[in-house]
């Protein structure tokens, strides 16, 4: 039997941090500050609670496949996230008018329902109420 921490049901997850394009600048979707993803500095603390703010964890727990986290850990950790102790291990996702693509994942996101992240296959370019 394994202890509570080495259990693989609490630990199988990945944090991303959802961003959205506007008109080239890239910004937390709980925000309007702007990232820039390539910067070594850690963000400053307005940025940084916009981040932490947009930030999502997905799980294995809420039904999230592991092949979808093992495609979205392999997303690089930007310099703005590697710099900060908060968001070192956070990928970003950055949709433009709600859609996007990572990774090969097809990635739409709503204020009302939230994030959702299916296969490349999956249509999501068409306007539905439901996000």
């Amino acid at each position: 039997m394994s202890d509570y921490g080495e259990s693989r049901a609490f630990s199988d997850w990945v944090d991303v941090v959802v961003l959205c394009d506007e008109n080239g600048r890239t910004v937390p979707v709980t925000g309007t500050l702007s990232v820039d993803l390539a910067d070594e500095e850690i963000p400053q603390h307005e940025l940084l609670s916009e981040l932490l703010d947009s930030t999502v964890r997905l799980t294995t727990a809420e039904g999230v496949l592991s092949v979808v986290l093992d495609t979205l850990r392999a997303i690089p950790v930007p310099a703005a996230f590697a710099a900060s102790p908060w968001l070192n291990d956070s990928r970003p996702i950055v949709v433009r008018d709600g859609v996007g693509c990572v990774g090969g994942l097809s990635v739409r996101y709503s204020e009302t329902v939230g994030l959702r992240i299916t296969g490349p296959d999956a249509d999501l370019d068409y306007d539905d109420q439901n996000g």
